[in-house]
């Protein structure tokens, strides 16, 4: 469903969803988080709850559950009751969790259920200024003429900027050495540092640096270019067969009643539409999604796919 249709859709819902909930929701909702507090997901999570709240006058609350990559909020909230009232903070990271770990104490494919996507950016790639290469084409020349000798760094092994570095060099036909630190507040300042040369991270994260000057962006993981950084180019563009995001989801127990998905999908189709929510989207360099929850399931069931083929061909384990 294109975006337009989606927007028309949920608008009906609003109207629908009121009358079949009419009395949802009569105490706070909350929605965990399994990240930490400050990160862009989180952001924009606190972002749509403050704008429920003021939008329906009820209670949106944003707690965060950490731990385990997230494992630990993601069980909470699927083993929670399916009453609406215990949503869970979703991003890409939870599609690869199966294909990294294997057996989980959930079912991600069932035991939480889509609602929708709030908002999603690409990932860019990023190097120093005074890097030895200024743009793609010179890294991907570099490193098939020197395979192994260009190294980049992600949050972690099995992270998401791991995984998209995996399968832009698969597709580039390169070798790339992979250098892990925890977390991508340390990969950023060893790119800074010139410890490694290379790292893809989320528009949201490097927006600041690249504007500053302090990153170069060589180029995006986006299907078209990106409002945000509108001077550089995809990965297609460069003949790169990548495309890839990261988006930020509500999920809630199997069991939540249609009507409640409905409620809170139309009101967050309606928030996209107010005037009011896009220059906030804009500051955090995401585009507001509002996907309906059965094109949200399909983009679990797909993400899941690529990161798990990902995985298993990189042999890529947890930290």
């Amino acid at each position: 469903m294109k975006f337009a249709q989606a927007l028309v859709a949920g608008l009906a819902l609003v109207t629908a969803a009121a009358s079949a909930s009419a009395e949802y929701p009569d105490k706070p909702v909350r929605i965990i988080n399994p990240f930490s507090v400050g990160g862009t997901g989180d952001t924009i999570q606190r972002l749509f709850a403050t704008k429920l709240s003021e939008r329906t006058g009820k209670s949106f609350i944003v707690e965060n559950k950490t731990g385990a990559s997230g494992r630990i909020g993601y069980e909470a909230v699927a083993k929670s009751p399916a009453d609406g009232y215990t949503l869970v903070a979703t991003d890409v990271t939870y599609t690869i969790l199966p294909g990294l770990y294997g057996k989980l104490p959930w079912d991600p494919a069932a035991d939480l259920v889509p609602v929708t996507v709030l908002a999603r950016a690409p990932f860019v790639f990023v190097v120093n200024p005074n890097a030895r290469f200024k743009t793609l084409e010179e890294l991907i020349k570099y490193a098939k003429a020197n395979p192994g000798k260009v190294n980049f760094g992600s949050a972690g092994a099995g992270s998401v900027n791991h995984l998209v570095m995996e399968l832009f060099a698969k597709e580039a036909h390169i070798s790339l050495t992979h250098i892990p630190y925890k977390g991508m507040g340390e990969a950023l300042t060893g790119l800074m540092s010139n410890s490694v040369d290379i790292i893809a991270t989320g528009v949201p994260t490097a927006i600041n640096h690249i504007k500053s000057g302090k990153l170069l962006a060589l180029a995006l993981t986006a299907q078209k270019r990106w409002p945000a950084t509108p001077d550089v180019p995809t990965l297609t563009e460069r003949g790169v067969n990548v495309v890839s995001y990261s988006w930020m989801g509500l999920m809630a127990p199997k069991g939540t009643p249609k009507p409640v998905v409905d409620y809170l999908y139309g009101n967050v189709v309606k928030l996209i539409q107010d005037p009011s929510t896009k220059p906030l989207l804009d500051a955090q360099g995401v585009e507001p999604s509002g996907m309906a929850p059965a094109e949200f399931a399909r983009l679990l069931r797909d993400d899941t796919k690529r990161w798990t083929e990902v995985v298993r061909a990189a042999n890529i384990t947890a930290n």
